[in-house]
C-alpha cells in the first residue's frame, strides 16, 4: 500500500545527493549464500500486533536524504524503489502506510554496532560478512552491478568495450565497491582517480577532469538522466567474484529479522520485487562491457 504522492521536494544538489550513496566498501568479503545474517526471531508470529518494534503498532524505518532512483521526493511519497519497497514490506507485515514512520540516519549509523533508532533501514546497503558481524540483514532485495558513465560529447562517448576505455582517467568513489571493480576490470590500463563521493566524480566528468565514472549502475542511470543530463551509461563492468546484493538492515540479533526476511522473500516470490525493479530501475537493458 502506498500513500498518495505529495509535491516533490526541491531539486537536490547533485554532488550532495550522489555523495550519500555509500553502499559498500572495497576489500570487504561478500556475504554467504544464506544472506539473512541471523535466525533470531525465527518462528515468531509475523503480524504487526506481535512484532517487538520500537513503538507498538509502528514500523520505524531509517533512510538517508532522498535521491533517485531510490527515493523520489520524500520517503513518505512511496515513490522510488526503496520507498515503494518499504511500504510493500510493511504491508506484508500487516502495517498500514500510516503506521510507517521515517527517520533520517547516516550510513555510518546504519552499519555501526550501536543500537539503532529504527526497526529497519533501507539505504542501498551491500550485504557483507564483515558488516554482518555488527548488524543483521534481511534476505536480499536487489543484485547490483557497477556502471560506467561517460560524457555525451567526450573522447570516450562511443566506448562499447573495456578496451575502448584504455588510457582513460576513470573516477571511482574511494569508499565504495567501484574502486575494486575498476581495478579488477582494467588493472593498469586506466588511471584510477578516487573521489570522496560520486557527486564529486560526476562533476569532474562533466568538466573534463576525468573521462569516465564508475558507480552502481542504477545510481548511474539516475545521475545521467536526472542530475547530469549530458552524460550516459556506456555499460556495466563484468562481475568480479560474488555478486553484490543489497539488504534491509536491522539491529544485530533483532527479533524482527526473520519476519522482515520472510516479507522480502514473499515479495520476490509473488513478483512484486520484479515489478518494482522494472518501474524504478532502468538498467536491465544496459550491456556489459567485455
Amino acid at each position: 500500500m502506498r500513500p498518495s504522492r505529495p509535491a516533490l521536494a526541491a531539486t537536490l544538489v547533485p554532488a550532495v545527493v550522489l555523495g550519500l550513496a555509500a553502499c559498500s566498501q572495497p576489500g570487504e568479503p561478500e556475504a554467504p549464500e544464506t544472506t539473512a545474517a541471523t535466525d533470531a526471531g525465527a518462528g515468531a508470529e509475523c503480524a504487526a500486533g506481535d512484532l517487538p518494534t520500537l513503538t507498538d503498532g509502528t514500523l520505524t524505518v531509517g533512510a538517508g536524504e532522498p535521491f533517485e532512483p531510490w527515493y523520489v521526493g520524500e520517503p513518505t511519497s512511496g515513490e522510488g524503489f526503496e520507498s515503494a519497497l518499504v511500504y510493500a514490506v510493511a504491508e506484508e507485515l500487516g502495517y498500514a502506510a500510516e503506521d510507517v514512520e521515517w527517520v533520517t540516519v547516516t550510513f555510518e549509523q546504519i552499519i555501526s554496532p550501536a543500537i539503532k533508532p529504527f526497526d529497519v533501514a533501507a539505504y542501498q546497503t551491500t550485504i557483507t560478512e564483515e558488516r554482518a558481524q555488527a548488524v543483521d540483514f534481511s534476505s536480499p532485495y536487489l543484485t547490483s552491478r557497477q556502471g560506467v558513465i561517460v560524457a555525451d560529447e567526450g573522447e570516450y562517448a562511443e566506448a562499447a568495450s573495456l578496451a575502448d576505455l584504455e588510457g582513460a582517467r576513470v573516477g571511482v568513489t574511494a569508499s565504495q565497491t567501484s574502486l575494486d571493480a575498476a581495478e579488477t576490470a582494467w588493472g593498469d590500463a586506466v588511471e584510477i582517480v578516487p573521489f570522496n563521493n560520486a557527486g564529486d566524480g560526476m562533476t569532474a566528468l562533466t568538466s573534463g577532469t576525468v573521462d569516465a565514472m564508475v558507480m552502481d549502475v542504477d545510481q548511474g542511470v539516475a545521475a545521467s538522466t536526472v542530475y547530469f543530463p549530458d552524460t550516459h551509461v556506456a555499460g556495466t563492468l563484468p562481475d568480479a567474484g560474488e555478486p553484490e546484493q543489497l539488504g534491509l538492515v536491522l539491529d544485530k540479533d533483532s527479533e524482527l529479522t526473520a519476519c522482515v526476511s520472510e516479507a522480502v522473500e514473499a515479495l520476490e516470490a509473488d513478483g512484486t520485487l520484479e515489478q518494482l525493479r522494472t518501474e524504478w530501475l532502468k538498467s536491465d537493458d544496459i550491456p556489459e562491457l567485455s
